[in-house]
């Protein structure tokens, strides 16, 4: 997962302790629960991106998702969406591939409070990677994630949500990249998605999924 960060991802948070192990994954996969009704959805989607030596201006585009995670894109010009923010965090894929949860501790985050968990690996090494995730403790929704390479959170993704009918939607996405995170060589930078106009288990084909010939 984390070599293929500089096409972009996105991200999860932390704890100690053996014991805790199984309630911190828990709370996780309550998380991850959170959001499974949704089976799909399509969007309207504003990408604004501010980074150095990188001209991209503000485009809207047409978001469709299915689960578990299939994404297509519908743009009139180049746009930059972090493909974990379309899959809201991606926890099913970073519980795979981190399996080792552990709670780091608890607080507030944007006036909601938190419970901080840490994911890695079973057998951590000096270059293993890490995921942090801060999951609003009540509505057990993900706020925050954070993807780290060594000593070095190379991305990280805020969530605010807001209710479309019965369920909780992104209403905004915030992800600020490293240096390197999107090709490389690149200086880092912050990348904007603002949603609007779901429509949401309306039953969507997989051919608008399949790509052209």
């Amino acid at each position: 997962m984390l070599r293929k960060l500089a096409p972009l991802a996105i991200v999860l948070c932390l704890i100690a302790g053996v014991g805790h192990a199984q309630s911190a994954m828990q709370t996780v996969k309550q998380a991850l629960r959170a959001t499974q009704a949704v089976r799909d959805y399509t969007a309207t989607v504003t990408v604004t991106v501010d980074a150095p030596n990188l001209r991209i201006p503000r485009r809207t585009v047409k978001v469709y998702y299915k689960r578990p995670d299939r994404v297509h894109v519908e743009s009139d010009g180049i746009a930059i969406l972090p493909r974990d923010a379309l899959l809201m965090g991606n926890l099913a894929e970073h519980i795979e591939t981190y399996a080792n949860a552990s709670f780091n501790g608890t607080g507030t985050l944007g006036g909601r409070p938190v419970r901080c968990i840490k994911l890695a690996p079973l057998e951590e090494g000096p270059g293993s990677g890490r995921v942090l995730v801060w999951i609003d403790s009540d509505r057990h929704l993900l706020l925050k994630s954070e993807i780290w390479r060594g000593g070095k959170a190379m991305l990280t993704v805020r969530f605010k949500w807001m209710r479309v009918g019965s369920h909780w939607m992104p209403e905004r996405i915030t992800a600020q990249m490293a240096s390197g995170a999107m090709t490389g060589r690149d200086e880092g930078g912050t990348i904007e998605l603002s949603f609007s106009n779901y429509r949401i288990n309306q039953g969507l084909s997989d051919d608008i999924f399949t790509e052209g010939p």
